[in-house]
């Protein structure tokens, strides 16, 4: 079923509090890879000055085969907003 919701229409992806480890590999490339699939936009713990933006963005990118099609797709911290503000 989720194939078929991936193949109806483009989308974006929002990461809310999962730290998109290699566990989830399978299922997170074939969201992360599909022809579908626009963007990838991470909403990040901040704790004063430090944040764990950079540790999402690395495990991102262990689930892409392509690291081309991850360039295109994960969007750059500037975009990106921590879960609480």
């Amino acid at each position: 079923r989720l194939l078929k919701i991936l193949d109806d229409d483009f989308f974006q992806v929002f990461i809310l509090g999962h730290s998109c480890g290699i566990s989830d590999r399978t299922l997170l490339n074939a969201i992360f890879e599909h022809p579908n699939c626009g963007s990838i936009k991470s909403f990040y713990y901040k704790n004063g000055e430090s944040d764990n933006f950079s540790d999402i963005a690395r495990n991102i990118s262990r689930n892409f085969n392509d690291k081309s099609k991850m360039r295109e797709k994960v969007v750059n911290k500037t975009y990106c907003k921590p879960l609480i503000e």
